[in-house]
């Protein structure tokens, strides 16, 4: 009873939009950049050392642009950010000190992961074949992971940083044959490498 937990995590997410979108001759393309406020606040009861609340701002950027090569021909980059804001479990300070040896806490100055995105498409349809190619490619620097240390007593904490990385490459082809009105053949194929690192640590 007395390891047991009462608490109030209130998260409060606010945003704005913005886009614009143009066309011209065989040009097309579209921006847009959406700016997300998080507010988080945790409370104990019966323990007000323990509250906390922290905060983020997370300016989301997107771009793509497309060219018409043909009435049924088209290709197309693109980019985009994508984020994900840590949890209670991540942030939470308090210590968890039920095994001495080996002492657990959450971080509260965690930033936002931030993964960025690219693709670069190409598409035709016709009534007989259809095709589309993809490549793309993704990364984050700030990915967060499980960080341990050594204290100056020599315990063992064990706690969470932005300090990951990760990269994915990769390709993916959607071809259809319309061979006859009653056949047809098509394949999907797919294709990825994913890089995860962690810096060493001093």
């Amino acid at each position: 009873e007395e390891r047991s937990v009462d608490y109030k995590h209130a998260n409060d997410i606010f945003s704005a939009y913005g886009g614009y979108a143009l066309k011209y001759k065989k040009f097309s393309g579209r921006a847009g950049l959406r700016f997300e406020h998080t507010s988080q606040d945790v409370k104990y009861a019966g323990d007000e050392t323990r509250n906390f609340s922290t905060s983020f701002n997370d300016p989301v950027p997107s771009a793509s642009i497309g060219y018409k090569l043909g009435d049924t021909k088209n290709i197309r980059l693109a980019y985009n950010m994508r984020i994900w804001r840590p949890n209670i479990h991540f942030l939470n300070p308090y210590r968890d000190e039920t095994d001495p040896t080996n002492i657990r806490f959450g971080n509260s100055e965690l930033e936002s992961e931030k993964n960025h995105g690219f693709n670069l498409s190409f598409s035709s349809f016709t009534q007989k074949f259809n095709i589309n190619l993809s490549l793309r490619h993704s990364f984050t620097n700030n990915w967060i992971e499980q960080y341990s240390f050594l204290d100056e007593n020599e315990i063992m904490n064990t706690t969470y940083m932005n300090l990951g990385k990760y990269r994915n490459s990769g390709m993916s082809a959607y071809v259809n044959w319309n061979a006859t009105s009653k056949t047809r053949i098509y394949m999907n194929m797919n294709g990825s490498y994913n890089y995860f690192g962690v810096p060493a640590m001093d």
